[in-house]
Protein backbone atom coordinates (compact mmCIF):
# COMPACT_ATOMS: atom_id res chain seq x y z
CA UNK A 1 0.00 0.00 0.00
CA UNK A 2 2.84 2.35 0.92
CA UNK A 3 4.45 1.66 -2.50
CA UNK A 4 1.24 2.63 -4.26
CA UNK A 5 1.05 5.89 -2.31
CA UNK A 6 4.65 6.75 -3.28
CA UNK A 7 3.97 6.04 -6.95
CA UNK A 8 0.83 8.15 -6.82
CA UNK A 9 2.72 11.01 -5.20
CA UNK A 10 5.46 10.86 -7.83
CA UNK A 11 2.85 10.82 -10.58
CA UNK A 12 1.09 13.84 -9.08
CA UNK A 13 4.41 15.69 -8.84
CA UNK A 14 5.10 14.88 -12.49
CA UNK A 15 1.72 16.28 -13.54
CA UNK A 16 2.36 19.42 -11.46
CA UNK A 17 5.76 19.99 -13.04
CA UNK A 18 4.36 19.35 -16.52
CA UNK A 19 1.59 21.88 -15.95
CA UNK A 20 4.08 24.45 -14.70
CA UNK A 21 6.33 23.86 -17.69
CA UNK A 22 3.44 24.27 -20.13
CA UNK A 23 2.37 27.49 -18.45
CA UNK A 24 5.88 28.91 -18.62
CA UNK A 25 6.14 28.06 -22.30
CA UNK A 26 2.81 29.75 -23.08
CA UNK A 27 3.83 32.83 -21.10
CA UNK A 28 7.16 33.13 -22.91
CA UNK A 29 5.43 32.81 -26.32
CA UNK A 30 3.35 35.88 -25.47
CA UNK A 31 6.29 37.81 -24.02
CA UNK A 32 7.20 39.95 -27.00
CA UNK A 33 7.11 43.61 -27.90
CA UNK A 34 9.11 45.22 -30.68
CA UNK A 35 9.36 48.91 -31.64
CA UNK A 36 6.53 49.94 -33.94
CA UNK A 37 7.20 50.70 -37.59
CA UNK A 38 6.14 54.20 -38.74
CA UNK A 39 3.42 53.40 -41.30
CA UNK A 40 -0.05 52.29 -40.10
CA UNK A 41 -2.24 50.37 -42.59
CA UNK A 42 -5.73 49.72 -41.23
CA UNK A 43 -7.81 48.91 -44.32
CA UNK A 44 -5.72 47.98 -47.38
CA UNK A 45 -7.34 47.70 -50.81
CA UNK A 46 -7.94 44.04 -51.60
CA UNK A 47 -6.95 42.23 -54.78
CA UNK A 48 -9.83 41.44 -57.17
CA UNK A 49 -10.97 37.84 -56.80
CA UNK A 50 -11.92 37.20 -60.44
CA UNK A 51 -8.61 37.58 -62.29
CA UNK A 52 -8.75 35.69 -65.59
CA UNK A 53 -6.00 33.64 -67.17
CA UNK A 54 -7.20 33.92 -70.77
CA UNK A 55 -7.00 30.87 -72.99
CA UNK A 56 -6.66 31.63 -76.70
CA UNK A 57 -9.55 30.32 -78.79
CA UNK A 58 -9.60 29.93 -82.58
CA UNK A 59 -9.82 33.38 -84.12
CA UNK A 60 -8.41 35.19 -81.07
CA UNK A 61 -5.49 37.58 -81.49
CA UNK A 62 -2.86 35.75 -79.45
CA UNK A 63 -0.70 38.70 -78.41
CA UNK A 64 -3.81 40.40 -77.01
CA UNK A 65 -4.69 37.24 -75.06
CA UNK A 66 -1.21 37.18 -73.52
CA UNK A 67 -1.39 40.88 -72.68
CA UNK A 68 -4.68 40.31 -70.89
CA UNK A 69 -3.11 37.47 -68.92
CA UNK A 70 -0.14 39.65 -67.98
CA UNK A 71 -2.48 42.23 -66.51
CA UNK A 72 -3.78 39.50 -64.22
CA UNK A 73 -0.25 38.36 -63.34
CA UNK A 74 0.70 41.94 -62.49
CA UNK A 75 -2.27 42.29 -60.13
CA UNK A 76 -1.32 38.93 -58.59
CA UNK A 77 2.19 40.18 -57.90
CA UNK A 78 1.01 43.53 -56.50
CA UNK A 79 -1.55 41.72 -54.28
CA UNK A 80 -3.91 44.68 -54.52
CA UNK A 81 -6.02 46.50 -57.09
CA UNK A 82 -4.64 49.32 -59.22
CA UNK A 83 -4.45 50.76 -62.72
CA UNK A 84 -2.83 48.07 -64.86
CA UNK A 85 -1.94 47.82 -68.55
CA UNK A 86 0.02 45.35 -70.70
CA UNK A 87 1.20 45.05 -74.28
CA UNK A 88 2.99 42.41 -76.36
CA UNK A 89 4.56 42.51 -79.84
CA UNK A 90 1.99 41.97 -82.58
CA UNK A 91 4.09 39.16 -84.09
CA UNK A 92 3.75 36.95 -80.98
CA UNK A 93 1.79 33.91 -82.18
CA UNK A 94 0.49 30.68 -80.65
CA UNK A 95 3.39 28.44 -81.67
CA UNK A 96 5.45 26.27 -79.32
CA UNK A 97 8.81 27.87 -78.68
CA UNK A 98 7.83 31.38 -79.73
CA UNK A 99 9.33 34.05 -77.48
CA UNK A 100 8.77 37.74 -76.84
CA UNK A 101 9.37 40.49 -74.33
CA UNK A 102 6.10 42.02 -73.16
CA UNK A 103 5.56 45.00 -70.87
CA UNK A 104 3.00 45.52 -68.12
CA UNK A 105 2.43 48.56 -65.92
CA UNK A 106 0.99 48.98 -62.44
CA UNK A 107 0.20 52.54 -61.39
CA UNK A 108 2.69 53.72 -64.01
CA UNK A 109 5.56 51.37 -63.05
CA UNK A 110 6.81 49.27 -65.99
CA UNK A 111 7.82 45.61 -65.76
CA UNK A 112 9.27 43.63 -68.65
CA UNK A 113 8.24 39.97 -68.95
CA UNK A 114 10.07 37.19 -70.82
CA UNK A 115 7.27 35.23 -72.47
CA UNK A 116 7.67 31.70 -73.88
CA UNK A 117 4.83 29.98 -75.73
CA UNK A 118 4.19 26.32 -74.94
CA UNK A 119 2.27 24.11 -72.46
CA UNK A 120 2.98 25.05 -68.85
CA UNK A 121 1.35 25.63 -65.47
CA UNK A 122 0.83 29.04 -63.91
CA UNK A 123 1.58 30.01 -60.31
CA UNK A 124 -1.81 28.64 -59.24
CA UNK A 125 -1.19 25.26 -60.90
CA UNK A 126 -3.58 25.88 -63.80
CA UNK A 127 -2.65 24.71 -67.31
CA UNK A 128 -1.72 27.57 -69.62
CA UNK A 129 -0.51 28.01 -73.20
CA UNK A 130 2.43 30.24 -72.30
CA UNK A 131 4.64 31.19 -69.37
CA UNK A 132 6.16 34.52 -68.35
CA UNK A 133 8.89 35.62 -65.94
CA UNK A 134 9.15 39.26 -64.81
CA UNK A 135 12.53 40.97 -64.83
CA UNK A 136 11.50 43.09 -61.83
CA UNK A 137 8.99 42.74 -59.03
CA UNK A 138 6.34 45.18 -57.85
CA UNK A 139 5.89 45.74 -54.12
CA UNK A 140 2.84 47.69 -52.96
CA UNK A 141 1.96 49.02 -49.53
CA UNK A 142 -1.59 47.63 -49.65
CA UNK A 143 -0.38 44.30 -51.05
CA UNK A 144 2.16 43.85 -48.27
CA UNK A 145 -0.40 44.74 -45.59
CA UNK A 146 -2.97 42.41 -47.19
CA UNK A 147 -0.54 39.53 -46.83
CA UNK A 148 0.09 40.24 -43.16
CA UNK A 149 -3.67 40.34 -42.47
CA UNK A 150 -4.05 37.08 -44.44
CA UNK A 151 -1.19 35.26 -42.69
CA UNK A 152 -1.91 36.26 -39.08
CA UNK A 153 -5.01 35.89 -36.94
CA UNK A 154 -6.86 39.16 -36.53
CA UNK A 155 -4.17 41.77 -35.80
CA UNK A 156 -5.57 45.07 -34.56
CA UNK A 157 -3.33 46.88 -37.03
CA UNK A 158 -0.51 46.33 -39.53
CA UNK A 159 2.45 48.69 -39.58
CA UNK A 160 5.10 48.91 -42.32
CA UNK A 161 8.44 50.60 -43.00
CA UNK A 162 7.37 53.53 -45.19
CA UNK A 163 6.63 51.41 -48.28
CA UNK A 164 5.59 53.57 -51.26
CA UNK A 165 2.17 53.00 -52.80
CA UNK A 166 4.03 50.92 -55.43
CA UNK A 167 7.75 50.42 -56.04
CA UNK A 168 9.95 48.24 -58.28
CA UNK A 169 12.12 45.72 -56.39
CA UNK A 170 14.23 42.66 -57.28
CA UNK A 171 12.25 39.46 -57.81
CA UNK A 172 12.65 36.69 -55.21
CA UNK A 173 14.98 38.75 -53.07
CA UNK A 174 14.56 40.77 -49.89
CA UNK A 175 12.98 44.09 -50.86
CA UNK A 176 14.49 46.22 -48.09
CA UNK A 177 11.02 46.78 -46.60
CA UNK A 178 9.20 45.10 -43.72
CA UNK A 179 5.82 44.96 -41.94
CA UNK A 180 4.60 43.85 -38.50
CA UNK A 181 1.39 43.05 -36.64
CA UNK A 182 0.13 45.08 -33.69
CA UNK A 183 -2.05 43.23 -31.14
CA UNK A 184 -3.21 44.76 -27.85
CA UNK A 185 -0.69 47.55 -28.29
CA UNK A 186 2.26 45.17 -28.78
CA UNK A 187 4.26 45.25 -31.99
CA UNK A 188 5.36 41.94 -33.46
CA UNK A 189 8.82 41.49 -34.90
CA UNK A 190 9.14 43.35 -38.24
CA UNK A 191 9.13 40.83 -41.10
CA UNK A 192 11.33 41.43 -44.18
CA UNK A 193 9.31 41.18 -47.41
CA UNK A 194 10.21 39.22 -50.53
CA UNK A 195 8.21 39.75 -53.73
CA UNK A 196 6.96 36.64 -55.51
CA UNK A 197 4.91 35.92 -58.62
CA UNK A 198 1.67 35.60 -56.69
CA UNK A 199 1.98 37.63 -53.47
CA UNK A 200 4.60 39.03 -51.09
CA UNK A 201 6.39 36.53 -48.85
CA UNK A 202 6.90 37.45 -45.17
CA UNK A 203 10.16 36.27 -43.61
CA UNK A 204 9.71 35.02 -40.02
CA UNK A 205 11.58 32.26 -38.17
CA UNK A 206 9.32 31.96 -35.12
CA UNK A 207 5.69 32.99 -34.95
CA UNK A 208 2.49 32.64 -33.01
CA UNK A 209 -1.00 32.81 -34.52
CA UNK A 210 -1.00 36.58 -34.13
CA UNK A 211 2.60 37.79 -34.54
CA UNK A 212 6.15 37.11 -35.62
CA UNK A 213 8.08 36.83 -32.34
CA UNK A 214 11.61 35.90 -33.35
Amino acid sequence: MRTKRIIAAIGGLGLFLTACGAGSKDDSAQDYSFPELPQAVADPVRQPSDLPMPWAQPGDVFHEVVASGLRGKTIDMANTDGETTARCPADLVLKDGAEAVCVSTFEGLEVEWDVIVGPASDAHGRPVQWSAEPRKGILTLDGAANQVYNDYSGPDLVRCSNIPKAVLVPMLGISGHSCQTVVDGKGGKPMPIEVGLVYPKLQCRHRTLEACVG
